[in-house]
């Protein structure tokens, strides 16, 4: 019938908590919702409202879940902990050099009796499909909070914290759906630590957030295989927020996602973050299907970012790129005003020779460059040794490029 789940101050221990339609969970301050340290509190989620089989990573666990729901919302000034640091392990020096933005590694479940599982350290994202990839085998819950095709929902002054080495939030053709003054505070050396993706879903808010990430901070894709059918990814507003994450701060796009539209960032501020803004559409895998791997002809476009500082980043602040055989109907009409960055790397907007950017315009943009002795973390040290950015602007299969009042300062 609904109503509001209040949460005094305290601890509260729990495994998986299925919400439904007119529910309110509401975690005050100085109240904990602590996710259990035993897998085993994480059940597979056994649904017929959604292919599970697309699940992404094939892992269909999560700390709280709902589908089909109205009404529904997450509140409260309090913090949801799930405990991460009981699903990893340390890195070994060798699989640091390997990776130098990470620390941590998925531990992983059992497998089948003389398998052998490939190393997380040389599985980079969109190489292996393999299913004893380290991403596909995680003993942890790979989404905290999983809301598949529901209406109406808030997200509100509610923090997250220690989260699985998995998203923070997945919304999934869902509408109307609004993050207001939410925190997400994941270790940025554990892997796959998202924040909010946004996937196949219209009419989604995000504002007055703060969000710390390992992985992407922000997402929007339109992966529809585990809705069946193809479905728009469009009217997503993120603005008033600040950003860091050893990945992408903003990604839109992925491989053979569907497409996505109408879309504003802005007033933004990202810091010590790999890549600002990542509009990149990976190849195919030759081996077979990845986990999270779409079927459909990409097509990204209407897309503005004003207003946006990117400071001490370690990589380039604008990505966009199609690599070949990525199924890749189009990226048009992608506007950036006011950017203010201080990056390793410089722009790169790299189309395709069958597949062009098209009406791509900067207006009052300054992109600085500096070095990785500029920006004071550990990280940083780590990846002088290893990554080698692009140092001056890339613009290649670029149809109607517009440079104006805009400026590039190469160290």
């Amino acid at each position: 019938g609904g109503g509001r789940v209040t949460l005094a101050e305290g601890r509260y221990l729990c495994g998986r908590i299925d919400l439904k339609s007119g529910v309110e969970l509401h975690i005050e301050r100085g109240a904990v919702l602590l996710g259990s340290a035993n897998a085993a509190d994480f059940p597979d989620v056994e649904t017929d409202f959604w292919d599970t089989a697309y699940a992404p990573r094939f892992n269909k666990r999560c700390f709280i879940y709902a589908e089909n729901c109205e009404d529904i919302a997450i509140t409260g000034r309090g913090v949801i902990d799930c405990q991460g640091e009981a699903y990893v392990v340390p890195m070994t020096e060798a699989e640091m050099a390997a990776r130098p933005l990470m620390s941590f590694v998925r531990k992983p479940m059992p497998l089948p009796e003389g398998s052998t599982p490939l190393s997380e350290a040389t599985t980079m994202v969109g190489a292996y499909p393999h299913p004893l990839d380290p991403r596909n085998t995680s003993l942890a819950p790979a989404r905290v909070v999983m809301l598949m095709g529901c209406r109406n929902v808030l997200v509100e002054d509610i923090t997250m914290q220690n989260q699985f080495a998995g998203w923070s939030y997945w919304v999934s053709g869902c509408c109307n759906v609004h993050f207001h003054r939410a925190a997400i505070n994941a270790a940025v050396d554990m892997p796959n630590n998202d924040g909010i993706h946004v996937n196949c879903s219209a009419n989604v808010t995000i504002s007055d957030c703060n969000i710390t990430c390992g992985d992407d901070c922000i997402v929007v894709r339109a992966y529809s295989a585990p809705l069946g059918q193809d479905t728009v990814c469009e009217k997503v507003a993120v603005s008033n927020c600040n950003l860091t994450s050893h990945t992408c701060a903003v990604r839109v796009g992925w491989i053979n996602d569907g497409t996505m539209r109408n879309c504003t960032f802005s007033n933004l501020n990202i810091t010590e973050s790999r890549m600002g803004i990542c509009m990149y559409l990976p190849a195919n895998p030759a081996e077979a299907r990845m986990s999270d791997q779409g079927h459909e002809a990409t097509l990204i476009e209407n897309i503005s970012f004003s207003n946006i500082t990117i400071d001490r980043n370690y990589d380039a602040p604008v990505f966009i790129g199609i690599d070949p055989h990525n199924l890749c109907r189009g990226i048009r009409h992608v506007y950036f005003s006011g950017i203010r960055a201080f990056s390793v790397g410089m722009p790169v907007v790299r189309g395709r020779a069958d597949c062009h950017v098209d009406h791509i315009g900067f207006t009052d943009c300054r992109f600085s460059q500096i070095g990785y002795e500029d920006i004071p973390t550990k990280f940083a040290t780590r990846l002088a040794a290893k990554n080698q950015p692009i140092s001056h602007p890339v613009f290649e299969a670029v149809d109607d490029l517009y440079l104006n009042g805009t400026f590039f300062d190469l160290k």
